[in-house]
């Protein structure tokens, strides 16, 4: 799979929401200004500015209007650049982050993306069982608007894995010895103690945990992929290649594991 890099406020690159590219950032602070006179709020809208005739517009201007123009035509939230600017107020707790590679936008509120609206593309593992793999999905649709949402029904598919795997899903970390006991990669034995830890030990799979962010559910999508990977597919493909050997072979191994 291609390598992605999340979007975090403040970090100098990542995957563009836009476009997906891997690319530097370039964060910008907002400010409001009050609307002038009888002026109101208008949708600009490139076609509209496409039809503007620009006969006997000085240099500077045509080319000030074409710029902006052309920038509307790729993305519908762009900015005017006037001569004069008025005065203005900055506002708290939003921010903007511009693309170098497609030079679009995204607007953050409180370190989350509202704008443009992602959908995720966050795919469960193809041999995930169908009762942990309906969590997961939901989980993937709600993490734009809903990071510790999603976070929440991971651990709820984490707990789902665990009795999946035969064992009890009522203490996870039980479940982990058990899984170590059992040969689980130590990597994955890490990431699983890291979940329970952040999840500040008392918090059950399922529950809502206040400070999940939306790297954190990223994180956690990949870590059920990898429990399904290591435990149920690995065996999985295990057991076909062993089915896949001459009968006679499979008699000779059998035979010889019974005189042990």
């Amino acid at each position: 799979m291609p390598k992605t890099i999340e979007p975090q406020l403040g970090l100098a690159s990542f995957s563009c929401p836009h476009c997906g590219a891997i690319a530097q950032q370039t964060w910008w602070e907002v400010f409001i200004a009050r609307y002038e006179g009888k002026s109101k709020p208008v949708i600009l809208r490139y076609e509209d500015a496409a039809a503007v005739p620009l006969a006997g517009w000085e240099d500077k201007d045509r080319e000030r209007f074409e710029e902006f123009r052309d920038r509307l035509k790729e993305h519908a939230l762009t900015y005017e650049n006037r001569e004069y600017a008025r005065a203005n107020l900055p506002l708290v707790n939003i921010t903007a982050s511009w693309c170098h590679s497609c030079v679009g936008f995204a607007i953050w509120v409180e370190g989350r993306i509202v704008y443009p609206d992602r959908q995720h593309v966050i795919e469960a593992h193809e041999d995930m069982p169908a009762t942990v793999k309906r969590d997961f999905d939901e989980a993937a649709s709600i993490l734009a608007k809903s990071p510790r949402g999603a976070a929440a029904l991971l651990r709820l598919c984490i707990q789902k894995l665990m009795i999946e795997l035969k064992l009890p899903g009522n203490n996870i970390n039980a479940d982990i010895g058990a899984l170590v006991a059992g040969g689980l990669d130590s990597r994955i034995q890490k990431a699983l103690d890291i979940v329970r830890v952040v999840g500040n030990n008392a918090v059950h799979p399922g529950q809502i945990d206040l400070e999940d962010d939306q790297a954190t559910a990223v994180e956690l999508f990949k870590l059920v992929n990898l429990i399904v990977q290591d435990r149920i597919s690995t065996a999985k493909k295990i057991d076909e290649m062993y089915a896949s050997l001459p009968e006679g072979a499979r008699e000779a191994i059998e035979k010889r594991d019974a005189e042990k």
